[in-house]
């Protein structure tokens, strides 16, 4: 049985913190919605999208905007490795942006498919909390972009941010691989340069996509990448269907549990 949202906007997390809980083991079909917490305080948040525990989806047009933590593919449980192992999560044509990390994350041997999209402005200050990166696959996660641009507004988050993170990186490279963790020269990187990143034991893979600025890392590239004029259309686009979302649907339209 597949399960199916169109049309709907979510401006506040139900009471589990989501925006969209996906852990029931179904399918799922999201297609034109807009999945936006930034009003929403960090502490009263925990995923904007949490895709888990058996569950497949396929987004549509949609935007994910606002969270601390956007989109979670595999919950990392070890009880639960047997059902989300193979599972698979497709972004057509979609926007995450304005968001600390999770952009999203793969993990618990789940598989990530960007297609078209737009990941902009990971590590947002006022989303950030722990440590930040754009897109990450680890621990048996994968993902591939495929005609993706990947857009940062600035470098620089201040000091705070800045050192915070980086540390929290470097500790999570140590939890993650030991030593061989700190001697990988990838693991330094502060997030807001992490792209599209793999760590202990993920992959990941690009295909015609596009870094707006010189710091960002796209990991596993292959074959020509996108140019800039090109990608400038993909942002275009990607902005018209905001747009388009932000004025269309009535706010809150989906019931929060």
């Amino acid at each position: 049985m597949t399960y199916s949202l169109a049309g709907q906007t979510i401006t506040a997390p139900d009471t589990g913190g989501h925006g969209l809980d996906m852990s029931n083991g179904q399918d799922w079909l999201v297609e034109d919605c807009l999945i936006d917490l930034s009003a929403c305080p960090l502490d009263q948040l925990d995923e904007a999208v949490g895709v888990v525990w058996g569950s497949s989806a396929v987004f549509r047009r949609c935007v994910i905007r606002g969270a601390g933590k956007l989109v979670l593919c595999g919950s990392g449980d070890t009880d639960k490795l047997n059902v989300e192992r193979g599972k698979t999560v497709i972004f057509e044509d979609c926007i995450l942006e304005d968001f600390g990390r999770r952009g999203p994350e793969a993990q618990s041997g789940m598989r990530v498919m960007l297609w078209g999209c737009l990941i902009r402005n990971w590590d947002a200050p006022d989303r950030f909390d722990v440590r930040s990166f754009g897109a990450w696959a680890h621990h048996g996660g994968s993902i591939e972009a495929v005609g993706c641009v990947f857009d940062q507004s600035c470098l620089w988050r201040g000091w705070q941010i800045m050192v915070r993170d980086w540390l929290a990186h470097l500790g999570q490279a140590w939890n993650d691989e030991g030593l061989r963790g700190l001697l990988r020269p990838a693991n330094w990187l502060p997030g807001v340069c992490r792209g599209l990143v793999a760590t202990a034991g993920g992959q990941v893979r690009a295909e015609n996509c596009h870094a707006t600025r010189w710091w960002i890392r796209l990991e596993g590239h292959r074959g020509p990448r996108m140019g800039r004029k090109e990608a400038s259309a993909v942002i275009e686009r990607r902005e018209r269907l905001l747009a388009e979302l932000a004025s269309r649907f009535p706010a809150a339209a989906y019931p929060r549990r």
